[in-house]
Formats: C-alpha cells, structure tokens, sequence
C-alpha cells in the first residue's frame, strides 16, 4: 500500500546539470540570512524561552521572583501552567495591542481599586499576592 511517499532513492539523479553561480550564489545568500537571524535572536532561546518556562512553572516573572510576589487565582490557589500561559499572553497582547497604554490601564485600575487587581487580573480572574522567602 502507498501513501504517496516515495523514500529516497540511493540512485544517481536522473538528468543532473551542474548548478550555475548565480543559484549556487543565491542558495549561499538565504542560508547566510537565516543564519543572521539565529544570531540576532540568539537571546530569545537563551532568555527568553527560560524566562517564559520559569513564569509557566512557578506563576512568577524574575521581577516577581526577586520581590517576592506570585500570581494566583482569585481565590488564592495557584495556577497550573495552563492558566498562567492565558495569564501572561492575554497581558502580552493587550499591551502590545494597545501600543503600551494597556500597561498604563492595568496601572491605574490597580491603583484604584480596593482589591488591588489590575484589569488584566480582572479579565483573567486572578491576583497577584506577597509570599514568604520560604513559600516562593
């Protein structure tokens, strides 16, 4: 039974013409590029992509960490990874989306409400809360 895959053939190519400089030039110019871009973006494997795992798994940005807060439900339990990856994209985005004046919504809800829960907390039903050195 086929499924339309054909594994490679350990045959020569049929037909073979040798590569001109200007594709072979071309080929080298589109590796050059993307390997310019691993090299631009090096830091979102080597700091971004760590810094969202430990958001995912302890509900807390390095900023939170060294201040000893942490993201929780409203109703004080904590998120699973799940819940906080909503958390941080739906803030991501609404700042972004709103060319940063999110921020400054998130800022003053929290400065004006009573429970202390910024609209981002709001929309996703949760708070941030302080915990003990020994807890965090």
């Amino acid at each position: 039974m086929s499924d339309g895959f054909e594994p490679p053939q350990n045959e020569p190519y049929a037909h073979v013409t040798s590569a001109g400089p200007i594709r072979r030039l071309t080929a080298h110019a589109i590796d050059g590029f993307f390997g310019l871009l691993v090299l631009m973006f090096w830091w979102l494997i080597v700091v971004y992509v760590p810094c969202w795992l430990f958001v995912l798994a302890w509900g807390q940005t390095p900023g939170k960490f060294l201040t000893g807060l942490v993201a929780v439900r409203s109703d004080g339990t904590p998120f699973g990874w799940g819940r906080m990856f909503v958390r941080e994209v739906f803030q991501r985005l609404f700042w972004a989306v709103s060319l940063g004046f999110g921020s400054i919504v998130d800022a003053g809800v929290l400065m004006l409400s009573r429970d202390r829960r910024s609209f981002t907390d709001r929309v996703v039903c949760s708070t941030i809360v302080r915990v003990s050195a020994r807890q965090s």
